[in-house]
């Protein structure tokens, strides 16, 4: 044995990793037990106890503590201070909320059945319902 306790255990890799950085973040060295086996043969995660979270004993409190806590008021905070109506939300040219999203791919796939060329139109365009602009959406 390592000397290290179990505090958790989980049956992806992506899930482990997740709560080692939590755990790091709150000043508690920890390691993964059974990542390696689990990242090259995901299948024998139930067979071998799934990727476990080990810390050190006297800070096994702290870490299942750190673990369990439930931050979602926190991201309900940060959810209310995202500005709600973006600008590509609304049309530049009469202020219209009634817009659909164009992708051009679709029209060159149709127009490839009849044409034997590769037509290659990529991209999305945003258009206003009412007023019958195009637009890019922004990005970003």
């Amino acid at each position: 044995m390592n000397g290290l306790t179990t505090v958790l255990s989980f049956r992806d890799v992506l899930d482990a990793q997740v709560a080692l950085g939590k755990l790091g973040s709150e000043d508690i060295e920890c390691s993964l037990a059974n990542e390696n086996i689990i990242g090259v043969a995901w299948t024998y995660s139930t067979a071998v106890g799934g990727v476990e979270v080990q810390v050190a004993p006297e800070q096994a409190e702290a870490a299942v503590a750190a673990l369990s806590a439930d931050q979602s008021a926190l991201l309900s905070e940060l959810d209310a201070e995202i500005p709600q109506g973006a600008p590509e939300e609304i049309c530049p040219n009469c202020g219209s909320e009634d817009l659909v999203t164009v992708r051009r791919q679709r029209y060159a796939a149709a127009a490839m059945l009849f044409v034997p060329l590769p037509l290659f139109i990529f991209g999305t365009r945003v258009k206003c319902r009412t007023c019958g602009s195009h637009w890019k959406p922004c990005v970003g």
